[in-house]
């Protein structure tokens, strides 16, 4: 019943994606002819040249083109521009910009994405999710990377240096965080505004709540619950049991 309605909810992705990609027009972009049908067994062995620009259906053991708008199935599908639409495979590149949905085993844009990334529902089955730039909605898999977030992340590891939104998962890491951390491990190497929920939660300034066994920080706005709290700054008991708190 799972793995139904998680097929269910990747084609209803799928075509979110879909119509993404009959919204958009390439011809602003690179002047290039598009080309309906994309059969491909290799670069060097498919119908529309692997610098020509695609929007429709593709289809591939390993394709890759310049731009794809539409939808994009196969084994490696690699877009080297931009890439609008829904693409379902076991690994999906983008060398430019990502807009859509991305379901495969890994997932990676070196520029920003707008959209998901991951396998809804059975993320373990996906292996990695990287976006170079910036991630304006959600990545699911058992790591996830981003340069800055914006939305949400879930998994074993997240990794998002500035962010916005939430992140659920065995170990979580920021530099500058904003919103909710839920795992065994959070990390905001810097500024966290928001709240922490884990085993051990460590920022360098905290400004909101933290719950966990271990909850440490050097600045305190807020309010910390746990076996040990640290505020290292603070002037009068920076270490205390079961409740820390400076406002």
């Amino acid at each position: 019943m799972k793995k139904t309605f998680a097929v269910l909810t990747a084609l209803v992705l799928l075509q979110a994606g879909f119509s993404i990609a009959q919204e958009v027009d390439f011809s602003e972009d690179s002047g290039g002819v598009y080309y309906p049908l994309q059969l491909a067994l290799y670069p060097t062995v498919q119908i529309v040249p692997h610098d020509g620009d695609f929007a429709g259906l593709r289809l591939n053991l390993i394709g890759v083109n310049r731009n794809v708008s539409g939808l994009d199935i196969g084994l490696i599908n690699q877009t080297d521009d931009t890439f609008r639409g829904a693409g379902l495979g076991v690994v999906n590149l983008s060398r430019g910009d990502s807009r859509g949905v991305s379901v495969g085993f890994i997932n990676h844009v070196n520029g920003d994405q707008k959209g998901f990334q991951g396998i809804p529902l059975l993320s373990w089955w996906n292996a990695l999710n990287v976006v170079h730039g910036h991630c304006a909605g959600a990545q699911g898999g058992l790591f996830n990377q981003a340069h800055s977030l914006s939305g949400v992340q879930g998994g074993l590891v997240n990794v998002a240096y500035d962010a916005k939104g939430v992140m659920i998962g065995l170990y979580n890491y920021t530099e500058n965080f904003c919103g909710l951390h839920v795992g065994l491990v959070n990390i905001a190497y810097e500024d966290m505004t928001g709240a922490q929920l884990g085993l051990y939660n460590g920022v360098r300034d905290a400004k909101g709540f933290q719950l966990g066994l271990i909850n440490q920080c050097q600045n305190l706005d807020g309010l910390q619950i746990g076996l040990v709290n640290i505020a290292s700054q603070k002037e009068q008991l920076p270490t205390m049991l079961f409740v820390n708190w400076q406002f």
